[in-house]
């Protein structure tokens, strides 16, 4: 039993070795980690990864310097590693453009070759704090680079996708997508995102379980890890992700787009523990987080914070965490006064020349902050004055910020 028991695991150790042999998706699971992570959008430092469009991608490890993109802990919840110590984060949707989607990609080591079948696969995890589960989670291979130098969300028909396409709600559990890609030839870029619009996406409203406490982000935002492009005839697999009870695969397919009946699912709200388990939500329960969302709406109407500014270590452009209490405090009294719109306005010293445009990255990256806070993206529109309005000719920290205009 003892030789039959050692002459699996070696077979299984091998077959694993195999695929990481042949995998063409460099650095799959974010391990290999050029710096420390201290801020927000930092999937660059895990080479080659990167941002697709304007919109940063957030990177976590237990090696991270700031706490909020920590393992397993962090500000969206509590995830251990697929594999390893790291993964990204991925926004998928976000409620009326509240927080921008986000999109991944990578080369690949070699291109694709013509008529040869490979596995595509990636595993998610839906994080603890969203508010929203979504469908459309995909990946999309090309033989062209591509580089979206906006914050708009990108249109194209990915080739991997979960065949059922339901909103992905499990929590605290990596779950794999995947699917088989016949090459055309070349491909070597690919890119995960949700590539459909918001309406033809699907959503499950969810409740945020009593294991965590704070706000629940207005988005759909899910853990990535374990990326993986392996040709078929060495993938020791059948690169079937969509299971039901039994093993057998759900074939169904279901077209994009939100019926009357899926958006009344929509709409429906419950709590999800961490295990992806559902909870009651007692009467009782609801009626104490009403009372204290209104308290809190009383305390935020006050007084608008217009002294506050966001600042910025030279050459920076992502706010740090001790920028939070601010932040908070504004969205606090927009949350509380409906009515009010605010401009992000973005500076820099004369001293940051060597980064481009940074006032108004550092008033984009605010923006996305407040969006992520629940503020429609409409009533916090940015713009850049760059180093036309500085506050101090001899202190350069001064003039390093953001700040807020009344509109």
């Amino acid at each position: 039993m003892r030789k039959i028991l050692i002459a699996l695991l070696v077979f299984i150790s091998a077959g694993t070795f195999a695929q990481e042999q042949h995998n063409l998706v460099p650095n799959p699971s974010f391990e290999e980690v050029d710096g420390k992570i201290k801020d927000a959008g930092m999937v660059t430092l895990a080479q080659p990864w990167r941002a697709i469009n304007m919109n940063p991608v957030d990177l976590y490890s237990t090696n991270a310097k700031n706490s909020e993109f920590s393992v397993p802990d962090n500000k969206y919840g509590a995830e251990k590693a697929n594999t390893g110590n790291n993964y990204a984060g991925v926004s998928f949707y976000g409620y009326r453009g509240r927080m921008p989607r986000t999109y991944l990609g990578t080369r690949l080591t070699n291109p694709l070759t013509e008529g040869r079948e490979y596995c595509m696969k990636f595993h998610v995890s839906l994080a603890d704090r969203s508010k929203y589960a979504a469908n459309n989670l995909a990946m999309y291979v090309t033989a062209d680079s591509i580089v979206e130098p906006s914050e708009k969300n990108l249109a194209f028909e990915p080739q991997i996708k979960s065949l059922t396409n339901k909103p992905f709600e499990q929590q605290f559990l990596w779950t794999p997508i995947c699917g088989i890609y016949k090459a055309k030839g070349g491909e070597q870029f690919i890119v995960i995102g949700n590539f459909n619009t918001d309406e033809e996406t699907q959503l499950e409203t969810l409740r945020m379980s009593r294991e965590f406490t704070g706000r629940q982000s207005y988005d759909a935002y899910y853990y990535i890890d374990d990326v993986s492009v392996i040709p078929m005839d060495v993938a020791g697999e059948d690169c079937v992700c969509d299971k039901i009870a039994g093993g057998k695969m759900e074939v169904e397919f279901k077209k994009f787009g939100t019926d009357k009946e899926e958006a009344a699912k929509a709409t429906t709200s419950y709590i999800v523990n961490s295990d992806g388990s559902r909870v009651e939500k007692t009467e009782a329960a609801a009626g104490a987080a009403g009372a204290a969302g209104a308290t809190e709406a009383a305390e935020a109407s006050k007084s608008y914070p217009e002294s506050e500014e966001i600042m910025f270590n030279n050459t920076k452009f992502i706010p740090g965490s001790a920028e939070n209490a601010k932040l908070d405090k504004l969205a606090d009294y927009l949350k509380a006064n409906q009515n009010v719109q605010v401009k992000v306005v973005g500076h820099a010293d004369p001293s940051e020349e060597s980064v481009p445009f940074i006032g108004k990255r550092r008033a984009f990256n605010v923006q996305k902050e407040l969006i992520k806070r629940g503020i429609d993206k409409d009533r916090i529109p940015y713009e850049s004055r760059e180093t036309s309005e500085p506050k101090s000719d001899s202190d350069s920290n001064m003039n390093q910020r953001v700040s807020f205009e009344l509109m």
